[in-house]
């Protein structure tokens, strides 16, 4: 009978360190961003009453229309009363909901627009999350990324028909990841470092919006009505470990409807080698 030694590799985690303030954009409140909103707003709340100051930007130039509600957490009478940015009506409703100073940027998402919102100050952590449902606006985000060298993390969010995942991820230059021997890790590869293919189109209905895809013959009802939320959740997780925790202990997850499955990859040297040849 022969034996099998079962290798398991060492798990690390980012440490956020004394954090006192996060501040958190979130590009694109279209199906994924606009239920992620919702759980971002009461997120605020329950760190609100632990003292723990958060800070939410919505950024999306889109208006609402009849077709974006029931697939987007978005309200009907906004799209009655007809050219209302999708980032008024979210920023509006919860901030009567909840009492708080949700920021609305009705434009569209450039690299350059972080210099009035990025605040300098070890105590303060930034996240970019991307709900954004092409390459273009990722390109952006990247940018974004690579020009702030570890000191903006960002967190993408994407998904096809049935399925997605989701990054995290706040360098692009990986040799300046570091893994100690108490577990730690210094930081991690960008969501476009860990799949480059983010930021190429993804293919001939890459221009399509969720939305756009139900007015299409071909493609209705092929995307579940459930994969965004599916997707808002995890990433909204992700957000709470972030803030609560002040932690990263996932460097990714991916998850498809069809069966119902969910993997997530630990932070490990496993993972993180190949990350760092790919940017040699």
């Amino acid at each position: 009978m022969t034996t099998k030694t079962l290798n398991m590799e060492t798990p690390y985690r980012v440490v956020l360190g004394d954090v006192k303030r996060f501040r958190i954009m979130l590009v694109g409140v279209g199906g994924t961003g606009s239920s992620l909103a919702l759980f971002l707003a009461g997120l605020m709340f329950h760190a609100r009453q632990k003292g723990i100051q958060v800070d939410l930007t919505l950024v999306d130039h889109d208006l609402v229309e009849m077709k974006n509600c029931g697939r987007q957490a978005l309200s009907v009478q906004a799209a009655q009363l007809g050219g209302v940015p999708k980032v008024a009506d979210l920023a509006l409703r919860l901030n009567a909901a909840y009492g708080l100073g949700i920021e609305a940027w009705p434009v569209p998402y450039e690299a350059g627009l972080t210099r009035d919102w990025f605040q300098h100050g070890h105590d303060c952590a930034h996240l970019i999350i991307g709900c954004v449902d092409n390459h273009l606006g990722r390109r952006e985000i990247a940018k974004t990324v690579t020009a702030y060298d570890g000191r903006i993390w960002a967190l993408d969010s994407g998904n096809e028909h049935r399925s997605g995942q989701i990054l995290i991820g706040n360098l692009t230059d990986c040799s300046q990841i570091r893994l100690d021997k108490l577990g730690l890790c210094s930081g991690l590869p960008s969501p476009y470092i860990q799949e480059p293919d983010l930021l190429e189109p993804a293919s001939e209905t890459d221009h399509y919006s969720c939305a756009e895809m139900c007015d299409v013959p071909s493609l209705a009802e092929t995307q579940s009505v459930m994969v965004n939320r599916m997707a808002a959740t995890i990433a909204a997780q992700y957000t709470a470990v972030f803030v609560l925790q002040r932690q990263i202990v996932h460097l990714s997850s991916y998850f498809n409807l069809d069966p119902p499955t969910l993997t997530s990859r630990l932070i490990t040297r496993q993972v993180i080698d190949p990350c760092q040849q790919h940017c040699l």
